[in-house]
């Protein structure tokens, strides 16, 4: 599963990267803003995101801009998780917190991701 990291600080990209990379996941790039993330958006399955990039509040419109563009699953990675509005089911992990967190969201984000696409890949079920 090929993850994509949203993340202006490098230092926190490069601990999410390390934590990833332990957990199984293989690295599809690292954004600082939403021009890069769209950029890498085909390039990953997942998504883990932060809410208030160098350029504002933007996460989560790298959010839904990745999720109908791609169809990434999305981890929200944020100080304050009451920005979030609506994280639609997204797993969200509040910073600062333990490398186990953050691998248990990105397992459960790719979890889903693999459901969708075998959803998507089988058709309709009729009942």
């Amino acid at each position: 599963m090929r993850l994509l990291i949203v993340e202006d600080e490098l230092g926190i990209a490069l601990a999410i990267e390390d934590v990833a990379i332990d957990a199984g996941f293989e690295i599809a790039g690292i954004a600082g803003n939403m021009s890069e993330a769209l950029d890498l958006g085909a390039e990953a399955d997942i998504a883990i995101i932060d809410v208030r990039l160098g350029d504002g509040l933007t996460g989560p419109s790298i959010a839904r801009a990745l999720f109908s563009g791609f169809g990434l699953g999305v981890v929200y990675f944020t100080v304050n998780p009451g920005l979030i509005e609506n994280p639609k089911g997204r797993p969200v992990v509040a910073k600062p917190t333990k490398p186990e967190r953050i691998a248990d969201a990105l397992s459960m984000a790719a979890k889903n991701a693999r459901a969708r696409t075998h959803r998507v890949a089988s058709g309709p079920t009729f009942h």
